[in-house]
């Protein structure tokens, strides 16, 4: 392969990094020249970034690839990643910006200036465009840039790890053979990524290799370090069945924990997967690729085929890749399915499906002053040659003057002319922004309060409680309330804030929702579903996106959010319980004045 260029890449795992040197050839062709893998000792969950251990760890690998002062295309791990896809409207490119930052707004738990995120576009399903939006939190974005450029290398680069998989599995294998799986297991983070012809949904939970670690920590009493150390050296995962048990009493059980956290890391793939097929209306998996340094244990594969029901391969990122003389051929055969990121980091030198661009504000700031030398050249040189011009002019006869500024002045009017008619273009510009603004708001609104809807809906469990008024409230508690619902009940709860000024304004300023709710239940004479449909309600991770709910404990969140009488239980209506719900994002609601 005649190469044209050499990029290295960076995977920073949070148990596991690795470095690869590829060299980009002509027509797409890709070359592994040489790789390496180092392990970071303690347990992965308990101490953020782990800065210095990752600085001291890509130190580690690029003495061995002579990477010092190098760039580097790196990835960031799922931990630290909020992926959202997302169904927008068909709209104009100029208004896609616009309305994926609503998006962004709902599906980032923080302000967005306190992010670095991308989106993509990833096509178009019945009419609708389909939207990935990937965010990373600033501050563990610039630790893990402090560890890069620590050990003397720049970041050209800044991708995710399991957008870098996904490219990783859309040069290596087709598109067009049905859903596909991959299942990405990390030592802190298991990422799975759903792929159905062009598209792509990813999800991730904090669950991987060194939940299995601590598992065996705790169950056979031994520190971390002990149980990760047992685990690579004599760990499998048991069969159970009909199959033998393994000789060594200690093996045997150890297979056995090990086989108990696997199968919690199956049910969340089995409830992420139904997610996928209601939420996405994607189609269910025929196939599925293991991924990562977790899928190294013994039987992994053969479990998860037998809980899963489908096929289950190894996912080899290198069946397109060639592979140089450096590399140690049996070796790699092995560790094909831990490659899939640096590979995909790679194929940023090409055109990829997805191209995120993560890089932290500091890369960004480097990129545009490089960028612009070119520019700054050019308009030192352009000056220096006006100044000669100038020196000539003024160095000319008096005659010539009059002559040049009677043809400046003539420009300047003509200029005159163009500056008028751009401000008119401008004041139009600026009502056309005006109303897409409104439009892109009346979109949001309308996607919140649907889904805020859909997840009070959907923990209702039974029929036995029934909402029957939702009504907005306003700061005071009761003007929204009395004027969009004349006649309504007096709200019964506290407010924390005072009522603003100017009632009868247009608009008001929605902080709550007033739930009136029936319970039905016959069976308790407490209505103790009542008031556990209400906890789960407050602790649902679900609705923690719509409600703010400040409380210390359950009695302090009861008396602060619930009204709880329970009522004569012979009635066939049951008993009516009312709840006080803040909104995350409160909002403005048209006030008809009386």
């Amino acid at each position: 392969m005649a190469e044209k260029k050499s990029v290295l890449t960076l995977n920073l795992g949070s148990q596991r990094v690795g470095m690869a040197r590829f060299g980009i050839g002509g027509k797409g062709s890709l070359l592994l020249k040489e790789y390496a893998f180092t392990e970071m000792s303690g347990d992965p969950t308990t101490d953020g970034t782990r800065r210095m251990a990752l600085s001291d760890a890509v130190n580690q690998l690029k003495g061995p690839l002579r990477a010092a002062d190098s760039e580097v295309n790196y990835a960031i791990p799922g931990q630290y990643l909020i992926a959202k896809f997302v169904k927008l409207p068909a709209l104009a490119e100029d208004q896609v910006d616009k309305i994926v930052g609503f998006e962004a707004q709902q599906a980032v738990p923080f302000p967005l200036n306190e992010t670095v995120w991308d989106y993509q576009l990833m096509g178009k399903s019945g009419g609708e465009m389909e939207v990935g939006i990937v965010a990373v939190r600033s501050e563990h974005l610039n630790d893990l840039n402090a560890a890069v450029e620590s050990a003397g290398l720049t970041a050209r680069v800044v991708d995710a790890a399991p957008v870098a998989l996904y490219n990783a599995f859309r040069y290596n294998y087709s598109p067009d053979e049905g859903c596909a799986l991959l299942i990405d297991l990390g030592a802190r983070t298991t990422n799975l990524i759903f792929i159905e012809g062009r598209r792509a949904f990813i999800s991730s939970f904090q669950t991987g290799g060194a939940s299995i670690s601590q598992s065996i920590a705790k169950e056979m009493g031994m520190d971390y370090e002990s149980a990760e150390q047992r685990k690579v050296a004599d760990g499998f995962v048991n069969l159970g069945g009909n199959y033998e048990d393994h000789e060594d009493p200690e093996i045997d059980a150890m297979s056995k924990v090990i086989r108990n956290a696997l199968a919690r890391i199956h049910g969340e793939i089995v409830r992420r997967t139904a997610a996928y097929r209601q939420q996405q209306g994607g189609s269910a998996p025929v196939i599925a690729y293991l991924a990562g340094a977790g899928a190294s244990l013994p039987y992994v594969k053969e479990v998860i085929e037998e809980k899963l029901r489908i096929p289950v391969e190894y996912f080899n990122p290198l069946k397109n890749v060639s592979v140089g003389p450096k590399v140690d051929v049996e070796r790699v055969s092995q560790e094909a399915h831990t490659l899939g990121e640096l590979v995909g980091l790679a194929l940023r030198e090409m055109a990829c499906p997805m191209e995120l661009d993560l890089a932290p504000n500091s890369v960004q700031a480097s990129r545009d002053v490089g960028n612009r030398k070119p520019f700054l050249m050019t308009a030192a040189a352009a000056l220096f040659a006006a100044l000669l011009g100038f020196w000539v002019y003024n160095s000319s006869a008096a005659s010539g003057f009059e002559k040049q500024r009677n043809g400046v002045q003539n420009k300047i009017d003509t200029l005159a002319g163009f500056d008028n008619a751009i401000k008119k273009e401008e004041a139009k510009e600026a009502q056309f922004k005006a109303r897409a603004d409104y439009l892109a708001t009346v979109v949001a609104d309308q996607k919140y309060w649907a889904a805020m809807f859909d997840t009070l809906n959907s923990l209702l469990k039974d029929d036995q409680i029934w909402i029957v008024q939702i009504s907005p409230v306003g700061a005071d508690g009761r003007e929204v309330v009395k004027e969009l619902f004349p006649g309504a009940a007096e709200w019964p709860f506290d407010i924390d804030s005072k009522a603003t000024a100017g009632a009868k304004a247009e608009k008001a300023l929605v902080t709550d929702l007033f739930v009136v709710a029936v319970n039905r239940d016959q069976a308790s004479s407490s209505g103790a579903n009542a008031i556990e449909f209400f906890k789960s309600l407050a602790k649902s991770e679900r609705a923690k996106e719509f409600f703010n709910f400040t409380f210390k404990d359950d009695d302090e969140l009861t008396k602060k959010y619930l009204i709880h009488e329970v009522g004569d239980l012979a009635s066939k209506d049951g008993y009516a319980f009312k709840m006080r719900l803040p909104l995350k994002r409160q909002v403005e609601l048209p006030v008809t004045k009386k």
